[in-house]
């Protein structure tokens, strides 16, 4: 009896400490980027990047608007600065619903919301959906799945 009992708290030890440490390794917070880093590193990637900022006056939430265009492959990546966390989580709420009323039969999605980021993903009919927030920033896309791959590379590489 004294070793199953043993073998027990083992087992519960190391199942504490597994997912202690998955939590702490992916509830990590992750840092924003500014609408001028967007434009940047978007710029060295060879898309043409436009500030939309004065398109969305009118809604005095939203401080900066970037978009990145490609110029042959015809898609854009848009980075939304709102002006506080939740008008960001909003704009993301708002975002998600909208994609998600357009899933269709054969619909892959994914949803993250950890510490002070979250990102929704999903394809279907043949598009690639994605919402990434961090803070204050919201980086929005919706492109042919042949881009996916290209547009999931990008957001890695800017941390969302």
């Amino acid at each position: 009896m004294k070793k199953s009992v043993m073998i027990t708290i083992g087992v519960v030890i190391a199942i504490v400490v597994i997912v202690g440490v998955f939590f702490a390794v992916f509830n990590k917070e992750k840092t924003a980027i500014t609408a001028s880093n967007f434009y940047e590193t978007m710029s060295k990637k060879g898309y043409m990047v436009q500030d939309a900022t004065s398109e969305f006056s009118e809604y005095g939430y939203v401080a900066k608007v970037h978009l990145a265009l490609s110029s042959d492959e015809g898609y854009q990546i848009e980075f939304y600065e709102l002006i506080d966390t939740e008008y960001a989580n909003n704009f993301y709420e708002n975002n998600k619903a909208i994609f998600e009323a357009s899933e269709g039969n054969n619909a892959s999605k994914t949803t993250v919301n950890l510490k002070n980021h979250s990102k929704f993903t999903l394809s279907t009919d043949g598009k690639y959906k994605v919402l990434s927030r961090i803070d204050n920033t919201v980086i929005y896309a919706n492109v042919d799945e042949q881009y996916k791959d290209t547009v999931k590379d990008l957001l890695k590489e800017l941390g969302y």
